[in-house]
């Protein structure tokens, strides 16, 4: 059953829209520039629950295009799609990209384990 809660929807109101003219593109506190790959935090406020910190990157493609934003880790026992972000952040070259990325490779950190170091 999917079930969208407050940081789903709190994601991809910052994430989701398609920019026209390519910028200085920022979400939370990664900001890049055309050619540029940042990471930061996007900080979710306290509500029904606790507040949060989640991590997102930023590659902003030397040519100009779409936003494309990609989430994982909504269930923090299913380590594949977090460890697949991880894999393509690191190889993403922004000089290679067309438009922009914004990949968070965990957005519920409160949901992996105490006992796993992410």
């Amino acid at each position: 059953m999917f079930r969208l809660t407050l940081v789903d929807l709190a994601f991809f109101l910052v994430v989701s829209p398609i920019v026209h003219a390519q910028s200085r593109f920022t979400v939370g506190t990664a900001s890049a520039s055309p050619g540029e790959k940042s990471a930061g935090a996007l900080e979710v406020p306290a509500g029904v629950d606790a507040s949060t910190s989640i991590p997102i990157v930023v590659v902003s493609g030397a040519k100009p295009g779409k936003v494309l934003a990609l989430v994982s880790g909504a269930h923090g026992t299913e380590y594949v799609s977090i460890i697949a972000i991880e894999k393509l952040i690191a190889a993403l070259d922004p000089a290679q990209v067309t438009g922009t990325v914004s990949p968070s490779n965990n957005k519920s950190p409160t949901s992996i384990p105490s006992t796993i170091k992410a």
